[in-house]
């Protein structure tokens, strides 16, 4: 944990430590995901249960390649054009992150402003993992398991991108700051557990 740097934050970034506990237990199939729900609902600090649920959906992209490699061979053969249209949808995804990152967000009250940062950081993961999932679809077009690695490149820079880490929270409260508001994103995001 690291001082505070704005005046308008009054609570302490938890880090990415707390997120981390219980991982591991998306590597087993159903049971992983029951438990991990089961502990989000007990979690009472909103930003934790948001950088979990971010963490998992890394792990979850990152286990499809387990799965590919028993599914197809890493090199089919002709893959004709799946690896370009992942590559194209890849562009267009990462493109289209940058352009959701731009909008402000809604400052009429701690609720409002937690809310509308989970909701954009909500489909812009549906954006940044469309290269991902379209890759996934590619290997049962185009035969090929390596056209998977094509789209979970741009996935994860995708979800890079929209972490919920320390220093977006920070630039986002600038952004807050500059509009002349006197909320603290920080302070909504940990106070505010979930909808």
């Amino acid at each position: 944990m690291g001082p505070k740097n704005n005046d308008a934050m009054t609570q302490e970034d938890p880090g990415w430590l707390p997120s981390l506990r219980g991982l591991w237990w998306y590597a087993i199939p159903v049971v992983g995901t029951v438990t991990m729900f089961r502990a989000r609902r007990k979690e009472t600090n909103g930003l934790v249960v948001l950088r979990s649920v971010f963490l998992g959906l890394v792990a979850a992209l990152l286990l499809f390649v387990v799965a590919l490699s028993f599914i197809a061979p890493w090199d089919g053969g002709d893959e004709g054009w799946v690896p370009w249209a992942v590559v194209v949808i890849g562009i267009a995804s990462l493109a289209y992150v940058a352009r959701i990152r731009r909008r402000p967000l809604s400052t009429t009250s701690p609720e409002a402003l937690a809310r509308y940062y989970r909701a954009l950081f909500f489909i812009e993961v549906g954006v940044a993992e469309a290269a991902a999932l379209w890759g996934f679809a590619g290997v049962f077009l185009g035969g090929s398991a390596w056209i998977y690695l094509v789209g979970l490149a741009f996935g994860l820079v995708g979800l890079w991108m929209i972490a919920p880490t320390r220093s977006d929270i920070e630039r986002r409260q600038r952004e807050i700051s500059a509009a002349g508001s006197p909320l603290s994103l920080l302070d909504a995001l940990i106070s505010i557990p979930r909808p």
